[in-house]
């Protein structure tokens, strides 16, 4: 038996999904020899790549590379071979033999589908199983009245490792609350309401000293940047542009809050938000949305707060909560690492995809 991975998403290029995608072909590799063929060309001088994780580089144009996928899984295939694809849209690339067949659902792929609900119920009545990122993503999925095929809840956060002792030692005591933003800036991730809000609160002194670091790239980078010098926040408020691996980890141990209330914006929606977890394995709260699959990742007055955004008062009534109650803050943060220890680390994620995936 070995494992067939199908998808349009995977390293170099980056994204959330490119991450999962290479998480699990790693995992998997670590146990049997694993078969990848994603949608471009994959250097075999990529440290991760092992004996036993085989890259199929595609080089044809993209209208026949399902076609081209379809001829070289064929290729290989045997019977008891497992196959994934992390979306629907990868198993017309899948021969119609496989028979153990399980396919990723993150959520926003669903949202304007109507042209194309009669092919996605055709693709996703082929699978085995569905292994959906979030309740939100399970629900959605059923409108689709895919009847016969198994659907399964498995949080996409196979990449985050449990933080060694050496990177969960408390930070030196500071005079100001650290607040901390990873994330694409684009509008449904909530910065610019928050803005608002600090604005507001802090010429009115309703906040204890604070210092926002707002890490990422995108297409609201410009609106963000002139938002923060025309609301008088450009000493607390800090644009630091992409981070990435140690950096990354610096800048989540040393916060106190993370804030990405995200909220739906036309077909665009969080399908899972899996910073959120990222701060929750160093013991850091977080401040949500209440749309999409981030009640999943965050759980409200437990581990953080969900909130509506789109609402400044309620918004800032949470921020207001958020920032000057610590003891709430170190409460939330030490039920948010048990959250992360008991649901969501990589190995029990991995453990359940295996178990899933065996059956």
């Amino acid at each position: 038996m070995k494992y067939i991975i199908v998808t349009q998403t995977y390293p170099p290029r980056i994204g959330g999904m490119q991450n999962v995608m290479i998480s699990i072909s790693k995992r998997l590799s670590s146990i049997e020899v694993t078969h990848v063929f994603p949608d471009h060309f994959l250097s075999k001088k990529n440290s991760y790549i092992n004996s036993k994780l085989h890259i199929h580089n595609n080089f044809s144009p993209k209208i026949l590379r399902p076609f081209i996928k379809k001829y070289l899984v064929n290729k290989i295939y045997k019977d008891n071979d497992v196959v994934i694809c992390d979306s629907w849209k990868s198993i017309k690339a899948v021969p119609s033999k496989v028979k153990k067949l399980f396919v990723l659902a993150h959520g926003q792929e669903f949202l304007s589908t109507k042209k194309k609900f009669g092919q996605i119920k055709k693709s996703l009545n082929r699978a085995s199983c569905i292994i959906c990122s979030s309740s939100y993503t399970k629900n959605l999925i059923t409108e689709f009245k895919v009847t016969d095929t198994q659907k399964i809840v498995i949080p996409p956060t196979y990449s985050i490792g449990v933080p060694s002792e050496k990177n969960t030692k408390f930070r030196a005591k500071s005079k100001l609350v650290s607040l901390l933003t990873i994330c694409r800036l684009e509008d449904r991730k909530g910065i610019i309401p928050v803005l608002k809000c600090l604005s507001e609160l802090n010429s009115n002194k309703f906040l204890k000293p604070f210092l926002w670091n707002i890490c990422g790239e995108g297409p609201q980078k410009n609106k963000i940047q002139n938002l923060i010098r025309g609301l008088g926040l450009s000493e607390q408020v800090k644009l630091i542009g992409k981070i990435s691996g140690d950096s990354k980890v610096d800048f989540i141990k040393n916060s106190d809050l993370f804030i990405m209330p995200s909220y739906k914006v036309k077909n665009s929606i969080e399908g899972f938000g899996i910073s959120y977890i990222e701060a929750a394995a160093y013991g850091i709260p977080s401040i949500a949305g209440i749309e999409g699959g981030v009640v999943d990742a965050v759980n409200h007055s437990r581990s953080g707060w969900c909130v509506n955004p789109l609402s400044l008062k309620e918004l800032s009534e949470t921020l207001m909560e958020a920032i000057n109650n610590e003891k709430k803050r170190k409460e939330y943060g030490i039920q948010a690492k048990k959250q992360f220890m008991h649901y969501f680390s990589g190995e029990k994620v991995f453990r359940k995809l295996v178990d899933t995936i065996s059956i």
